[in-house]
């Protein structure tokens, strides 16, 4: 898997840690990082898909955006597992201090993921930074 190149507007990279692996995503918005993020988490998971699926839709509330990052990454990893789900769109509405509706699309697996298997999104060297002009995420996942 080939990283978005740092010079784009939206992307992720994968980050090395000697336990788990790290994303780092960054977009021109706080929405479209989450969804960088959200891929990052797809492609790591060997899970993308193309073609229709079925639209879910999620609505999350949080203390603060980083808790928000872990609970809609929770909840991928969690919809994956639980109903053997690839991912073939995600679209994040909206993103406030403290709630975030998103838009995931969902299809049936058609073949065995040859990704690493993630346990859940952590709170390690958990990090949200947005200005006016960009936001980045970072968080770290239990592998």
């Amino acid at each position: 898997m080939t990283p978005a190149r740092p010079e784009t507007d939206a992307g992720y990279e994968i980050l090395e840690h000697p336990a788990d692996l790290g994303v780092r995503a960054w977009a021109p918005t706080l929405e479209v990082a989450f969804e960088q993020a959200a891929w990052a988490l797809v492609d790591l998971l060997d899970v993308r898909a193309t073609g229709e699926g079925t639209p879910r839709e999620l609505t999350l509330s949080a203390a603060d955006t980083g808790s928000l990052l872990v609970d809609f990454l929770s909840e991928l990893i969690y919809l994956h597992e639980t109903e053997e789900a690839a991912v073939s769109g995600i679209a994040v509405r909206r993103v406030s201090d403290t709630e975030l509706d998103a838009e995931l699309t969902l299809a049936p697996l058609t073949r065995r993921p040859e990704g690493v298997v993630v346990k859940a999104a952590t709170y390690h060297q958990l990090r949200v930074k947005r200005d006016d002009e960009r936001a980045e995420v970072r968080v770290f996942l239990d592998v």
